[in-house]
């Protein structure tokens, strides 16, 4: 046997391995073939692998023994793969895919006669598949939330900061969970996220908002105020992507008597990875008369570039230059610069995280148009958005 770094060579008949070996790496067979036998090579082979194929993978995955022998039928040449190639990725992976695997290695040990895992082993195993099926119930009660309109929204009131006057909302879902009480959008959204449920939750969601907005906008019009509100809502790649998803959220829109124009629909910069594919559904939501809300403006590592190649109506600025706008002198240039390159393309323009008058001034100085955060109205239900319309 020869190595050269992490390839190893065997002549025919060589042993690779034997039963009982200590297994901590697998092989991938890069040339000949090589025969598995339940001991040694005078036994009846079990099984014959070739060019290409994983040997001794449950090496890579799990503590334990080798439960077979495997020889070398010619001339062979193997490539190590190390376990914390594998193990490191694993530990980034889901939960759910995580339990079901670490389910099927201890099965598949337990019919090859492997030995039996430390308790430490053991230990963390169970709590991989624990939480892993923790992950699924969650996503089950997600479902029924759904289905027990659990899942809500509250609205956010945007004003227009020439007058401190509402123009409009932002849409944002909550769910109160019966036991668990509030969970957080971002822990529930992300999961739907993750599972693809947030298709048929984001349809609901778009429904549940458009309906309130066409209630708003009936209550303005009844006060004999001109100026139509608007109802901005989250909108993620995985809806955009969705087969018929801007057809069904236009008849949505149909069904509620609400002009598109009125919809602003939010997507968030971290989210744009694929210029071509953003460009496409940009070009589609308009095409519908949507409008198009680029969310968290200067958070990504490249926002310049999204309003370089993409056509947006609003940028909304993320509050983080807000919360620092009097604290840190840089805040102030950057908001001043973002305002005015918004401006010159015709872009409107909403800070978020206003939480003091002086800062709302400050913007509205530096002609920025919509505020948003706690300084004006906290997130509300639809009966409180009517006292204050």
């Amino acid at each position: 046997m020869s190595i050269r770094t992490h390839v190893l060579k065997f002549d025919k008949g060589d042993k690779i391995f034997s039963v009982g070996d200590s297994a901590n790496c697998a092989y991938i067979i890069e040339q000949g073939r090589v025969g598995l036998y339940p001991l040694n090579r005078q036994d009846d082979r079990i099984a014959e692998l070739g060019k290409g194929e994983l040997l001794g993978e449950m090496g890579i995955i799990n503590n334990g023994n080798r439960s077979v022998s495997a020889f070398a039928e010619n001339s062979v040449e193997l490539l190590v793969v190390d376990r914390e190639q594998i193990t490191s990725r694993l530990k980034n992976a889901d939960p759910i895919l995580r339990g079901v695997l670490e389910v099927l290695l201890s099965r598949i040990r337990n019919m090859l006669g492997g030995d039996t895992p430390t308790n430490n082993n053991r230990e963390v195993n169970n709590t991989i598949v624990t939480n892993g099926m923790t992950k699924i119930r969650f996503e089950h009660e997600m479902f029924e939330a759904l289905e027990n309109d659990e899942i809500v929204n509250v609205y956010q009131p945007m004003v227009n900061l020439s007058d401190n006057a509402v123009a409009g909302f932002e849409a944002l879902s909550r769910w109160k969970h019966p036991e668990k009480g509030m969970i957080s959008p971002f822990e529930f959204i992300t999961l739907a996220e993750e599972s693809d449920f947030i298709v048929p939750m984001g349809l609901k969601i778009f429904d549940s908002a458009c309906k309130q907005l066409s209630i708003f906008q009936n209550k303005r019009s009844q006060l004999r105020q001109s100026q139509p509100l608007f109802m901005s809502i989250n909108v993620s790649p995985t809806q955009l992507s969705s087969n018929g998803f801007l057809e069904k959220i236009m008849v949505i829109t149909r069904e509620h008597k609400i002009n598109p124009a009125d919809i602003k629909i939010e997507i968030t910069e971290s989210l744009m990875v694929d210029y071509k594919q953003v460009k496409t559904w940009i070009d589609e939501c308009s095409s519908f008369g949507f409008k198009l809300s680029l969310d968290d403006f200067g958070t990504g590592h490249s926002g310049f570039e999204h309003l370089l190649q993409l056509d947006f109506d609003t940028i909304k600025i993320d509050q983080v230059f807000v919360k620092t706008i009097e604290s840190n002198p840089k805040s102030l240039i950057m908001l001043e610069l973002i305002t005015q390159m918004a401006k010159r393309m015709n872009m409107s323009i909403v800070a978020e995280g206003i939480e003091d008058e002086n800062s709302a001034q400050i913007l509205k100085k530096l002609g920025v148009d919509y505020g948003q955060g706690y300084y004006f109205y906290k997130p509300m239900n639809a009966i409180e958005i009517i006292k204050i319309i």
